[in-house]
C-alpha cells in the first residue's frame, strides 16, 4: 500500500485516545501515517478542505477532537469512539482488520 493510500491519523500531544488508537493499530499491524494537529502545513491544508470545514467548523471557529482519521476519502472521529473507548467493531471495518 502506498503512503497515499495509508490512513492518516491526526494526533496531538497528551491525547489519550490518540495513544489508544495508535497502540491498537500497531497491535493489529495496520500501517498508517501520523500527523500532528500542531503542524501548520497540515492545518493550512485542513482549513482549505470543504469536507473538513463542513464537519469540524461553524461560523465562529473549528473544533477538532483528536485523533481524527483520514481514510477512504473521509474524516473519521466520532464513529470510532464511544463512552467506553475505542469502538473496535467500527475500527476493524474502517481499517479492514479481521
Amino acid at each position: 500500500m502506498t503512503e497515499m493510500q495509508l490512513p492518516i491519523v491526526i494526533t496531538k500531544e497528551g491525547c489519550s485516545h490518540c495513544h489508544d488508537l495508535k497502540d491498537w493499530l500497531k497491535k493489529k499491524n495496520v500501517q498508517y501515517v501520523e500527523k500532528s494537529i500542531e503542524d501548520k502545513e497540515l492545518v493550512d491544508q485542513l482549513v482549505h478542505d470543504p469536507n473538513f470545514l463542513k464537519i469540524f467548523c461553524d461560523e465562529d471557529k473549528c473544533v477538532v477532537n483528536t485523533p481524527v482519521v483520514i481514510h477512504k476519502g473521509k474524516y473519521w472521529f466520532k464513529e470510532l469512539w464511544g463512552v467506553s473507548g475505542l469502538r473496535e467493531k467500527e475500527a476493524k471495518k474502517l481499517f479492514d482488520v479481521k
